[in-house]
């Protein structure tokens, strides 16, 4: 009885990432119940974070201790614990994606 799935937050994701690259990168420290990148349902582009599921708690730790600053294409993915991340961003909601991307930095 491993309890419900235990979910870990996927920030700064880049724009071409696929989700079974990312399942592989957070395999390394235990089995993935499930893993899903938050597309734009309009566009169908990726929006830059996503969500990967554990079986256990110890696990999902792992993966915020080990993964968290992890560099992915050039960018370091952020990871943290879903819950925490809905409890300190105040529920989100309707006003949820306000603000942008910011853009891709170009002009390197």
């Amino acid at each position: 009885m491993g309890g419900p799935p235990y979910s870990v937050f996927v920030g700064n994701v880049p724009y071409d990432a696929t989700e079974e690259r990312l399942r592989d990168m957070f395999s390394e420290v235990g089995p993935v119940h499930a893993f899903r990148l938050v597309t734009d349902r309009e566009t169908g582009k990726l929006k830059g974070f996503g969500f990967c599921e554990y079986n256990d708690k110890a696990t999902a730790e792992s993966a915020k201790r080990n993964l968290n600053g992890r560099d992915y294409n050039g960018r370091a993915i952020r990871v943290d614990f879903a819950e925490d991340a809905d409890r300190e961003g105040g529920g989100g909601g309707a006003s949820g994606g306000a603000g942008g991307g910011g853009g891709g930095g170009g002009g390197g």
